[in-house]
């Protein structure tokens, strides 16, 4: 028999969720009473997520819930004919529903009956059918422990623990935890290496329950069950998502069935730490840019009499691709890697393989007047394992989305296009409007001319960077001096176990990303680097052409 996904699981009972009311009404239309189709609606909706997360294939989804919904009303309606009217509990048997020969008892036996249901729903998802399996199906204990592959002496025990956990429950409100009135949101969503089939972050933890999980577990672990007390709501609805989170690597599953956010760094800055970072940042551009620009501008007239192509010679163009890359080269040398690649960057199940990452979106979130100058994207590659290369920066100053808009056709065009395989006809139009949209050509009197900084072969880029001369000493003590103080700060009120995602997100940032957002603010500033003009402002901090 097939099996569904876990994916696919997930996005079924994504689903499932808009069948909640009409699956009432069909319980409505079929009791005696609103308590009555709480009971019937509530038992469809357990069933239905028990089947769907079992994995079984379903082909037409509507059919299967009202097939489903059918066969549990008859159920049901067997079960109330000749139910036991008893559950042991430590013990003791509590005839919850016989001798109600007045109106009031009656209330009292519905209210304890919704009870009973609601403690059994926050029981882990072993106990629950356990629990089911004895006291509504009757079977045996043997039979039970037949049917789990689990020992007699496992189940007693479970049924001890489980009848233990409902009377506690039973005699006393639940007291659920903060995020079940306070949900937190993430924003800013992102990754830092590649996505694969799922893509994004933001495309995995699409839904609030999702973030919330992954907040909820990311301080502390919690078991299913105290997770659920902490979002108000019952483990059956939150285990299928926590199977998810493990399946993709955004949770672990620790000893004791506790579970763990892994491989994701949530930002939760305070106004203190953000102005600490804007301070640390600001003094490393201070002691590195006007080198950096001096070191280029020295050099203009041999870059000049190189093969790169740029469009109208414009050196304030080229530089915008040159200073970010350079700042780049510079800070990797002057602060090595040392980390073990392989262990910190996850290789996930849909075959991406990145740090995720996100900013939690309180009620007053912390945010600088000027921080849209320093927030960036990247830098991004995209490139085949040949010569061709496309490289790029998203900053506040470049009009573009965000990675999901870069592809290496981008690259492929521009090759096939500076060849002279485009040629400007109707064959072609697509292409042009491609192009032209992306700002990757533009038109003159002249006629068609790229509008991008490229290169015409690997020597020509060798060339150029041989040119420039090695800045490393003097970036040395300024970037392991940003690093360190970086570290300290984000590593406030960071749980210990994301030490080494966080050190590893820290340290691209303080020699590439982040710093060169610095880097060009201090220059703009300082009136050496000129704003970009519109018709340049998409293709800005981009290289692209045979590079390597």
């Amino acid at each position: 028999m097939k099996r569904l996904s876990a994916q696919t699981q997930h996005d079924i009972l994504i689903k499932l969720q808009m069948y909640a009311q009409p699956i009432f009404g069909f319980a409505v239309n079929r009791t005696n009473s609103r308590h009555d189709a709480e009971d019937l609606a509530q038992d469809i909706m357990l069933q239905l997520v028990k089947s769907i997360t079992s994995g079984v294939e379903i082909l037409q989804l509507d059919a299967y819930i009202w097939t489903v919904a059918r066969y549990t009303w008859a159920d049901w309606v067997k079960k109330k004919a000749r139910y036991s009217r008893s559950i042991k509990i430590n013990g003791m048997s509590d005839n919850i529903m016989d001798g109600c020969d007045t109106p009031s008892d009656t209330v009292l036996m519905k209210e304890a009956y919704q009870i009973l249901h609601r403690q059994i729903a926050h029981l882990s998802e072993l106990q629950r059918r356990i629990i089911v399996m004895y006291y509504y199906d009757e079977m045996k204990q043997s039979d039970i422990a037949t049917v789990l592959s689990i020992p007699v002496g496992t189940v007693k025990w479970h049924l001890h623990e489980a009848k233990h956990e409902i009377m506690k429950g039973m005699n006393r409100m639940r007291q659920n935890g903060q995020l079940s009135f306070n949900p937190v949101q993430f924003t800013n969503m992102g990754h830092i290496g590649w996505v694969g089939q799922l893509g994004d972050t933001s495309d995995v933890l699409r839904s609030a329950l999702l973030q919330n999980i992954v907040y909820a577990i990311y301080h502390r672990p919690m078991s299913s069950k105290e997770l659920a007390d902490e979002l108000g709501t019952v483990p059956a609805f939150i285990e299928g998502e926590l199977k998810f989170l493990v399946e993709y690597d955004y949770a672990t599953k620790l000893p004791g069935g506790r579970y763990q956010a892994a491989n994701m760094v949530v930002w939760e800055r305070t106004a203190e730490q953000t102005d600490a970072l804007h301070e640390a940042y600001c003094e490393c551009a201070a002691q590195i840019a006007d080198v950096q620009y001096a070191a280029i501008k020295d050099i203009q007239q041999k870059i000049e009499e190189t093969n790169l192509t740029y469009p109208d010679r414009d050196f304030n163009f080229l530089l915008w691709s040159l200073l970010p890359k350079n700042v780049e080269d510079q800070a990797y040398r002057a602060k090595a890697f040392s980390f073990d690649y392989d262990r910190v960057v996850p290789m996930r199940k849909d075959g991406g393989r990145y740090i995720a990452s996100a900013y939690v979106n309180p009620t007053n979130p912390v945010i600088r007047d000027d921080a849209k100058y320093y927030t960036v994207y990247g830098p991004m590659t995209r490139n085949q394992g040949g010569s061709l290369d496309l490289w790029q920066l998203n900053t506040y100053w470049s009009d573009r989305s965000g990675w999901q808009d870069l592809d290496f056709k981008d690259v492929q065009m521009c090759y096939r296009f500076w060849r002279g395989e485009l040629p400007d006809d109707e064959a072609h139009q697509e292409d042009y409007a491609f192009l032209l949209a992306k700002q990757y050509i533009r038109k003159t009197s002249q006629g068609f001319e790229l509008n991008v900084v490229w290169v015409d072969r690997p020597e020509t880029w060798q060339t150029v960077n041989d040119l420039i001369p090695d800045l490393s000493t003097t970036y040395a003590s300024a970037v392991n001096r940003l690093y360190e103080r970086a570290l300290d700060i984000e590593m406030t009120n960071q749980p210990e176990h994301v030490r080494s995602s966080l050190e590893y997100l820290v340290k691209l940032q303080t020699v590439t990303g982040r710093l060169v957002a610095y880097v060009l603010k201090y220059l703009l500033d300082g009136g050496k680097l000129q704003k970009p003009l519109p018709a340049q402002r998409k293709t800005i901090t981009t290289l692209m052409g045979l590079i390597k």
